[in-house]
């Protein structure tokens, strides 16, 4: 598919910012304003073997957390986001965004093009509608309409190029009227290790032009950082500053965290440091004071580690591999961290205690694939606020224990369609009641048979109820 190219105009030079209180209000209000009414119950997860294709799975939020494997089929080096009741995953090397629906098991509601040979990125929604893509492999950040899922234009990244002729950009984040952008500069032509200094780009995004962040300096700049090799995403801090990771040249003790203030255009420097984690640091998440992340040591060992997330302490272990396991920790904006365990032989995603540590899974929770992301339905970097009451609820099933029938009384939405349905304990789908248009209040008696008449053996089982993107579940066990 052609790119448009964006109506030909110089660079804007630095114009005074809104009062910082102002911008901070505006970005923080959008960010609040993507999340979902109603408490979400199941978390995206990608799966990979990375040489045929990946796949994508639902899993609970909580205990027993049971997961429902291979809904649907994505590419093979795959990330998502989340954004307005929809997962959006960018795959990478099939250079296209494909478009899941969490309400449908993950259906393909949209897919589009973004070009072959670009290797996007990442995905980044603006206020007007329309979403940004970053590209590795072109020197091209691509303005794209979601929903028509057509190109609109492009804005040229080749002057934060190194003399390999490519920026590298990668993760962004918006925050008000601006778009930040990492860019790497990695030398190709050794081994991908940093050329020299790394930046964060700011794109206006109302004009669609890059903010000359150094005015004095030669050339169009963006805000060096500190360290070299952003690989992680960007972190949104309360305050409106922006948390970013640097891993610098792979093996060597050069990157870490430091916080930039994107109205200044300055960073803190080196907060906490690859020295004081003991290797590099892949992802992480900030929860509280505390930030858990993911360190990679010398001999490419991971572990999931926490430590104060303004530094000054030193790093507490929760969990060590005994190779290059650990691929991705998430939060859920409350009490729980998963992480996405690919060993050999016990891959799968594991949650634990986000204020002790401790690790709530008995063994990790089998995702066919080995998992590769956690995608919680959250605005990336922010925790959940107190979520009004779901319009959709069970009451306890009773009897519970059964044996072997239950009741289970409901409340929804008068005159939509809602289903009922029974799961067992491995994410199995065991029966199934649809109610093309149901009333405010109902029950529903469950004989303890299966879809095709068949008594389902004693164990604990799942009952939820859906209606539209609401989902209410309750557990029960069965004996007979």
């Amino acid at each position: 598919m052609p790119v448009a190219a964006l109506p030909a105009a110089g660079p804007e030079r630095r114009r005074p910012f809104r009062p910082v209180a102002a911008a901070l209000a505006a970005a923080l209000a959008a960010l609040l304003a993507a999340v979902p009414a109603a408490a979400w119950q199941e978390l995206l997860v990608l799966t990979t073997d990375y040489t045929t294709y990946g796949g994508a799975a639902l899993l609970e939020r909580d205990a027993p957390w049971t997961v429902r494997t291979d809904l649907q089929t994505v590419g093979a080096d795959a990330v998502a986001r989340w954004h307005d009741g929809l997962y959006w995953v960018v795959d990478r090397g099939g250079s296209n965004i494909q478009v899941l629906d969490p309400a449908a098991d993950l259906a393909t509601v949209r897919q589009f093009s973004l070009g072959a040979g670009r290797n996007p990125q990442d995905i980044a929604f603006a206020a007007d509608g329309t979403a940004w893509v970053s590209c590795y492999d072109d020197t091209l950040l691509l303005h794209v309409d979601p929903q028509a899922g057509v190109i609109l234009g492009a804005v040229s990244t080749a002057p934060f190029a190194d003399a390999d002729g490519l920026p590298e950009t990668g993760w962004m984040l918006r925050l008000g009227d601006r778009l930040f952008v990492t860019c790497q500069r990695l030398d190709r032509n050794d081994w991908w290790q940093p050329a020299d200094f790394s930046q964060l780009l700011v794109l206006d995004l109302a004009a669609g032009q890059w903010v000359d962040m150094d005015p004095a300096a030669p050339g169009l700049q963006g805000i060096v950082l500190a360290g070299a090799n952003p690989a992680p995403p960007l972190e949104p801090l309360p305050d409106g500053r922006i948390r970013v990771v640097t891993i610098g040249r792979f093996g060597v003790a050069d990157g870490g965290v430091e916080v930039v203030d994107p109205m200044a255009g300055t960073t803190s420097g080196l907060l906490v440091t690859e020295q004081q984690l003991g290797g590099e640091l892949l992802d992480f998440v900030t929860v509280g004071e505390q930030t858990v992340g993911i360190v990679s040591d010398a001999a490419f060992h991971t572990s999931l580690v926490a430590f104060p997330a303004a530094g000054g302490g030193a790093p507490v272990t929760w969990a060590t591999a005994g190779d290059y396991d650990y691929a991705d920790v998430a939060w859920d904006g409350a009490g729980q961290v998963y992480l996405c365990d690919r060993g050999l032989g016990h891959s799968g995603v594991r949650v634990f205690d986000a204020a002790t540590g401790a690790e709530l899974t008995p063994a990790p929770v089998a995702t066919g694939r080995p998992p590769f992301m956690c995608v919680p339905p959250l605005p990336t970097g922010t925790a959940a606020p107190t979520a009004p009451p779901s319009p959709v609820t069970l009451a306890p099933p009773f009897p519970n224990p059964a044996n072997p029938a239950v009741t289970l009384r409901w409340h929804a939405v008068p005159g939509r369609p809602l289903e009922l349905s029974v799961w067992d304990a491995r994410g199995r789908l065991v029966a199934r009641r649809p109610l093309p248009a149901a009333g405010g209040d109902g029950s529903w008696r469950w004989d303890g048979r299966d879809a095709a008449g068949r008594p389902v053996p004693s164990g604990v089982y799942l009952l939820r109820l859906r209606q539209g993107t609401a989902v209410a579940s309750r557990r029960v066990t069965l004996v007979r």
